[in-house]
């Protein structure tokens, strides 16, 4: 057993990706030899052998942690996050430079935070993804519409970052009814009115508001909750994952769906790049903007979060929508060489396990208790 404690606060409950990367780091940690502790807040100790140094790591934004609190509990603060832009928001200044170090998963989250003023150590520390339970020999979730049809999928939650309009439009734009094509979406929104129906409907009214009255290849949405196994299948359903996301501090989609051997289509921009390559995806050219170009634009059909990604100086990207439209029809044309970087995406991703994240967390834990010595 490690000679400190960690005691973790962090989304460990949640489903989303916060929350699978939170549990993830947890049992990587322990599967180190680290005792770690999960942390409630105020209600969690960190009581014990008086001799270990105690360390907390803090999976929460910056700006709500209690730092005279935490100063009396622990022997050392780390902060474990991640970001989108090009620059944190505003408000999580005034206290992450107090952390004692901050782990991020990307050379992207690396950046942005330098980008901001941020001075404190930084340690890289990428998500993995479980080989196992994606992987190309999981059953496909079974779906109708999908027989016979050329399959993208596409996996997000439903807010404007993820850019759901450029995916809707290009696809829109480059196939018709005629085409043998299919994308299915598994999404979620935010809010409890947010649901399949809400969201369908948003998809619904964009298309008009576009002037696209012909028959075009079919969409299905899914935006209720799928159990695991149906997701590791919604992965093997598709010849390729397609988003073509404005920023991601990693995208863990993308890994899964790479594990899967599933070849992935995105933005060349964001924390994915440090694993996405031309070998295992097809990577979109773009362009740096404000995030309130496209707020702004009328195309945004989905959650904004604008108090996280409008701050000043914060830039994104925006996708070539031209580019994507043709790659969506070469990927479509040519689907041996989408099972080729579908196959070299399951390769990469081997070395991509949280036992490798639980080793450089632990490094980083414990080259900051020596730095404070």
């Amino acid at each position: 057993m490690s000679r400190y404690l960690v005691v973790w606060e962090g989304p460990v409950q949640r489903a989303s990706g916060l929350g699978i990367a939170s549990r993830a780091y947890v049992q990587a940690l322990r599967r180190q030899g680290v005792d770690v502790r999960v942390g409630r807040g105020r209600r969690t100790g960190a009581s014990g052998d008086p001799s270990r140094k105690k360390v907390l790591i803090y999976h929460h934004p910056p700006s709500q942690i209690n730092f005279k609190l935490a100063r009396a509990r622990y022997d050392c603060i780390i902060l474990n996050t991640v970001w989108e832009t090009t620059r944190i928001p505003a408000h999580w200044l005034p206290n992450i430079n107090k952390f004692d170090a901050i782990c991020v998963p990307s050379r992207h989250n690396k950046q942005a935070l330098r980008n901001s003023g941020v001075r404190v150590p930084i340690f890289i520390v990428p998500h993995g993804v479980n080989a196992r339970e994606y992987g190309p020999g999981t059953r496909k979730l079974p779906l109708t519409q999908s027989k016979g049809r050329f399959t993208f999928v596409s996996v997000f939650g439903f807010q404007h970052r993820k850019n759901p309009e450029a995916l809707l439009r290009a696809y829109w734009e480059e196939f018709s009814a005629s085409d043998a094509v299919l994308l299915v979406i598994k999404t979620n929104g935010y809010a409890p009115y947010e649901n399949e129906q809400w969201i369908k409907e948003r998809i619904r009214r964009y298309k008009i508001r576009l002037g696209i009255h012909k028959p075009t290849a079919p969409v299905v949405v899914i935006g209720r909750h799928l159990k695991p196994g149906s997701i590791y299948g919604l992965y093997r359903l598709g010849q390729v994952f397609v988003l073509p996301t404005r920023g991601e501090g990693v995208g863990l989609p993308f890994l899964e769906s790479l594990a899967s051997g599933t070849p992935v289509m995105a933005t060349a921009w964001g924390g994915h790049m440090d694993f996405l390559t031309r070998r295992n995806s097809f990577l979109v050219p773009y362009r740096l903007s404000s995030p309130l170009q496209s707020m702004n634009s009328g195309h945004s059909i989905s959650r904004q979060f604008r108090h996280l990604f409008a701050g000043k100086g914060q830039q994104w990207a925006e996708v070539d929508i031209g580019s994507l439209k043709r790659q969506m029809r070469y990927a479509f044309q040519h689907p041996r060489l989408c099972r080729v970087k579908g196959n070299q995406g399951r390769q990469d991703m081997l070395r991509w396990t949280w036992n490798r994240a639980g080793f450089l967390m632990k490094d980083a834990i414990e080259k900051t208790l020596q730095r404070k010595k």
